[in-house]
């Protein structure tokens, strides 16, 4: 099939309405993506005045990860890259910006870690001391972890 019209849809691509241009919109990752695809006609234009819009455009913009980090002996940064310092000790860093809405996608690679690799979510209230589990010091009920060796999901306590 070459063409939209041919998918079963009366009048092609155009008619599919704007909440599902919209949703195309949200599954794109790059801000040139949309503008290419909303210079395709009028129809597909108009969508930026929808409140949708620009919800949509803020959580496609990249956001420039800032690793905090509290002492040397935790490692240093490369560009986006966090590079640990000492491959026996705990390292728990946080990232900014806070994010305060939408929708956010981060990647995150693990490279000689052994089995111990974690990652979560916190509070903006937390602060992660040096050679401290993401869990100690009151950040328990503020964080989400996620254990990556053996799949546990932890908030309050261990398997909660």
């Amino acid at each position: 099939m070459d063409h939209a019209s041919e998918y079963n849809v009366d009048g092609g691509l155009l008619s599919l309405g704007e909440f599902i241009f919209l949703e195309i919109l949200s599954e794109m990752e790059l801000p040139q993506d949309v503008r290419q695809f909303l210079i395709l006609n009028k129809k597909i234009y108009k969508l930026i005045l929808h409140p949708r819009f620009a919800r949509i455009i803020k959580s496609i913009i990249e956001i420039r990860p800032i690793f905090i980090i509290k002492e040397a002996m935790q490692g240093s940064t490369d560009g986006n890259k966090f590079i640990h310092s000492d491959e026996f000790r705990v390292c728990t860093i946080a990232m900014n910006p806070v994010i305060r809405e939408g929708i956010v996608k981060i990647q995150v690679m693990f490279e000689k870690t052994g089995r111990w690799r974690i990652i979560g979510i916190a509070d903006a209230s937390c602060s992660f001391a040096a050679g401290k589990w993401p869990s100690d010091d009151g950040n328990r009920e503020k964080t989400v972890r996620y254990q990556g060796y053996n799949g546990d999901l932890s908030h309050v306590d261990f398997r909660t």
